[in-house]
């Protein structure tokens, strides 16, 4: 138990502490990979029957089936993308009885859906297949429609179970997991296709079997990884019903089910519109939008992708109320999405012929009605990733009801109703025009959601109390110098030198050891961190420093040793005349009387390089490198912690360049000035 415990306690501080462009790269990765191949299924199956028999009437089959297939996924994401985003919530504020209990429910919850759907559409096959559109089409379409429904059916319960639990594993710190649950179906689909609909001549049933076959195995991969989760210790209890935490998942998980009942609606209503007015062209038209339709699936797949590989990190850091992580990586997944974004739009504006040759030949009026789709329809291809993208992103830090807002905006409120009105009211030609209204349209209020949330973020992370007031008594005669210096500028050698003709005690990594002392830390670790933030990101003074609703923020090991630091510093300044090096001290005894705050720099940068050749037997080029790195690193500790610019001078009370000065035969003229001033403070 202890050693699990250790693995959650690092993978938790992987999470809070790896650079967030690292931890994106990994979670994303293969989000991206696993919903292309789940968006590749039903794609697969396409283009193997656009090339067969089958032809244009095989692919209007698993168009007309499409939506409920995306049903099935929308309930899949309502539990599991709910799941997951509660899950890393719960993670990153410690609350361990909803990390299990969201899990278990979650598991019980996706075969419920899976089972009841299964029965669902059995029970009312023909209505089913009558609302899908099948009516308005060939009589072989309804023939091949009718046998590929019925298979799929059985499959139900494996699709929902397996899509559901990839986003949990990937939310348990095991994205490639994920992943590979989801590859090892697609690519059983992918083998069997062409064997079962070439080589055994089963057509539709052949494709709809090398699915269902795949779903399975992906199904079973998935079941296999709970019998040991990564983060958590699932038992008896965590299966037990608790339907506050399945509200709270499904509250989470409503903008992913809708995202995707969307598609469900505009599928259907797109189907039946064509099979209205489409005449003697609706299987060509309704095929050419079946193309479209999954190309735009396919698309979605990396945006969606990259959003919800972005979930656990965003997540699990907006619980730990890390929230300048949490908007760092907000601007990468949009940053993503639209390079994404643009290069969708360049290839279907400019090559859409060569997408849609590949799912085969067809009439020139199938041709011609696919290209001008993707040209028209997905015209506003760029507004619907960063609009997708932000609606995951607004899931992850808890705000479902902004996000469900979003997803019903393009899709219900815009994009169905301009899909049945330019349709029925004009021709399949400006029904086109629906799909990038409906885009534009959703991205205006997209924008100020997001804003809004990426404004209060910045504010949490940024809004502090000051640092608490000076003590007005100070022991009479005591004083502190605190020294900030340039790597190689000679802070460290007038420090321990001025300490010296001052008769006072010189604390470098003197104070290292001293914190050791005080807190029983190892030293080791100390001086490994020492001066140095592993990231980029401010959280302020902990200690000090509260959120506006009086919360105290969390720490990171990093800041926990700032803090202690902190405090050996206010000890010394408590006791002893002394000289401070480095360390954020000028910071942190700012508003203390008795306190004279010096930055030693040189603005010759070849008195540094020449004075660290000489002193550390290294080339000019290594040093030239040892200066950069080590003056970034402090910048960074300082910046951090402080809130201020490191060597800004309006920061100290002497500012002192080396570069232009003897070492030496300044020091007693520096003493003698601090000993003046040091004077008229008494």
């Amino acid at each position: 138990m202890e050693k699990k415990e250790q693995t959650q306690n690092s993978e938790n501080f992987y999470l809070t502490q790896t650079p967030v462009k690292k931890l994106l790269l990994k979670f994303a990765i293969p989000c991206v990979l696993a919903m292309l191949v789940s968006a590749l299924y039903n794609i697969v199956d396409q283009i193997f029957l656009g090339n067969s028999l089958a032809g244009q009437d095989g692919i209007m089959a698993t168009t007309i089936v499409f939506p409920f297939t995306v049903l099935a996924l929308a309930l899949a994401q309502i539990v599991g993308d709910g799941c997951a985003a509660l899950y890393s919530i719960s993670l990153g504020a410690k609350d361990d009885k909803t990390t299990k209990k969201c899990i278990g429910n979650s598991l019980i919850l996706s075969l419920i859906f899976g089972v009841l759907l299964m029965v669902i559409g059995f029970a009312a096959f023909n209505p089913i297949l009558t609302l899908l559109g099948v009516s308005g089409y060939s009589e072989t379409t309804q023939v091949f429609t009718q046998q590929y429904m019925t298979i799929i059916l059985a499959g139900v319960p494996f699709y929902i179970f397996a899509s559901a639990m990839a986003s949990i594993i990937r939310a348990d710190g095991s994205p490639k997991y994920s992943m590979l649950s989801t590859m090892i179906g697609a690519v059983i689909n992918l083998i069997l296709d062409p064997i079962l609909i070439f080589a055994c001549n089963m057509g539709v049933q052949g494709a709809a079997i090398a699915t269902i076959i795949g779903q399975v195995v992906s199904a079973i991969v998935c079941a296999v990884y709970f019998r040991k989760m990564k983060l958590v210790k699932l038992s008896k209890e965590a299966f037990k019903p608790d339907f506050k935490t399945v509200g709270k998942t499904l509250r989470l998980g409503i903008s992913s089910f809708i995202t995707q009942l969307a598609i469900v609606i505009i599928t259907i209503v797109a189907n039946n519109v064509v099979g209205i007015i489409g005449g003697e062209n609706a299987t060509d038209a309704g095929a050419a939008l079946g193309i479209v339709f999954k190309v735009f699936a396919i698309v979605m797949a990396f945006a969606l992708g990259i959003s919800a590989g972005a979930q656990p990190i965003i997540g699990y850091n907006y619980g730990a109320k890390k929230f300048d992580r949490v908007r760092h990586a907000f601007k990468l997944v949009i940053l993503c999405n639209i390079v994404l974004g643009l290069i969708a739009t360049l290839l279907f504006e400019a090559a859409p012929s060569l997408i849609v040759a590949i799912f085969g030949q067809g009439s020139e009026f199938y041709k011609e009605y696919a290209i001008l789709s993707f040209r028209i329809y997905l015209g506003g291809i760029l507004f619907c990733c960063l609009q997708k993208a932000s609606c995951i992103l607004l899931q992850s830090i808890n705000k479902p009801y902004k996000a469900l807002f979003l997803s019903l905006m393009r899709d219900v409120i815009l994009l169905v109703p301009g899909v049945c009105l330019l349709g029925l009211l004009g021709d399949l030609n400006l029904m086109l025009w629906a799909g990038i209204i409906a885009d534009v349209g959703a991205f205006i209020p997209t924008i100020f959601f997001v804003l809004i949330e990426m404004n209060k973020l910045k504010k949490f992370s940024r809004e502090a109390i000051v640092l608490p007031q000076a003590k007005q008594t100070k022991p009479s005669g005591n004083y502190v110098i605190t020294i900030g210096r340039e790597f190689g500028s000679g802070g460290k050698y007038i420090g321990q030198e001025l300490a010296k003709r001052l008769n006072i005690k010189c604390y470098d990594n003197e104070l290292i050891s001293k914190v050791a002392q005080d807190f029983n830390l190892d030293i080791e670790f100390l001086k490994s961190v020492d001066e140095k933030q592993k990231s980029s990101y401010w959280y302020g003074f902990a200690s000090n420093y509260v959120f506006g609703d009086g919360e105290v923020l969390p720490i990171s090991p990093e800041d926990s040793l700032f803090l202690k630091q902190c405090k050996s510093i206010e000890n010394l300044y408590e006791s002893e005349s002394c000289l401070i090096i480095g360390r954020c001290a000028d910071f942190i005894l700012k508003d203390r009387p008795n306190v004279i705050k010096i930055f030693i720099f040189s603005s010759d940068m070849q008195f540094k390089i020449d004075r660290k050749v000489k002193l550390e037997n290294l080339s000019e080029e290594e040093v030239r490198e040892k200066i950069n790195t080590i003056d970034k690193q402090r910048a960074d500790y300082y910046n951090h912690f402080t809130a201020a610019s490191w060597g800004d001078k309006a920061n100290y009370d002497l500012c002192i360049d080396t570069g232009a000065l003897v070492l030496n035969s300044q020091l007693s003229c520096l003493k003698v000035m601090l000993r003046n001033i040091l004077r008229k403070m008494d």
